[in-house]
């Protein structure tokens, strides 16, 4: 449940310019501001079960963006091959200089 949320969080990051302006509002409240669908209804002037449809909308729009364009997974990869060379790095041996500058030569930003 949590890593959802924060998944959702990372989605929104990265893709909420593409929502509309009132799924974008109702994903922040509900997931940055941790308002309840209620109070996010009571702000959108919409019902509980209207707040709980766009949230779902929303989410769902999130999900099939990064279907198509995978920017969080390749956030998430680059990040690991950052931290893989930032160690190697840390270790400050030739042989692992030169395998943390060729990780950093394969990532692709």
């Amino acid at each position: 449940m949590l890593e959802d949320v924060v998944r959702k969080g990372r989605l929104l990051d990265i893709y909420g310019p593409l929502l509309t302006e009132r799924q974008r509002r109702c994903m922040e409240m509900y997931f940055e501001m941790d308002l309840s669908l209620t109070e996010i209804g009571e702000e959108l002037n919409i019902s509980r079960q209207g707040a709980y449809d766009m949230l779902r909308r929303a989410s769902r729009s999130l999900e099939e963006y990064e279907e198509r364009l995978h920017l969080l997974a390749r956030n998430d990869a680059a990040r690991e091959k950052l931290d893989k060379a930032i160690d190697l790095l840390a270790q400050g041996r030739a042989e692992q200089i030169e395998q943390a500058a060729h990780i950093l030569k394969e990532i692709e930003l």
